[in-house]
């Protein structure tokens, strides 16, 4: 059964700890997912608690609580749908399903630290997360650009209709 299917059965008896709880869950899940490269399974489950334990260090709080709001500070709701109009890629801002923002938290946090060195080290993904908490960093600028280019480009929606 797809977790997502489960929570919109048991939606209405959830409360607020349950609900953070399961964007917890599935924001590490996945992310734990696209840690995995090659079937090293194990490195990427040492990484995760290496992660949580510099987080842990660096912030004295619970990591549980700071990879929670890093996740929610990431987590787009608009997407640029690329759209080819006059011989130019223009992207048109559609919102996203909730599991395809869990997708792309992962996809932006990792992608964003590789550039920089091209090896995925637990410094650098650690301090990606912990300048996500206040507003800082790669994640949050990709994330503001994604949402200035998505206001610049609404009037486009006119022309996307599905």
């Amino acid at each position: 059964m797809n977790i997502f299917n489960l929570k919109r059965r048991t939606q209405k008896y959830l409360d607020k700890y349950d609900h953070y709880a399961f964007i917890w869950y599935c924001g590490h899940r996945l992310f734990f997912n696209s840690l995995i490269s090659r079937g090293k399974r194990l490195w990427a489950f040492n990484f995760l608690l290496k992660i949580k334990i510099y987080l842990k260090n660096k912030e004295h709080i619970d990591p549980f609580w700071l990879f929670l709001i890093a996740i929610l500070k990431i987590l787009p709701e608009i997407i640029l749908f690329p759209r080819k109009l006059g011989g130019r890629t223009q992207g048109i801002p559609l919102p996203i399903a909730e599991w395809k923002q869990y997708s792309y938290f992962c996809y932006w946090t990792i992608k964003l630290v590789k550039t920089k060195s091209r090896i995925l080290t637990v410094n650098l993904l650690g301090e990606t997360l912990a300048n996500a908490i206040y507003n800082k960093g790669d994640a949050i600028e990709k994330k503001n650009q994604t949402y200035n280019i998505s206001t610049e480009n609404r009037y486009l929606l006119r022309l996307f209709r599905r």
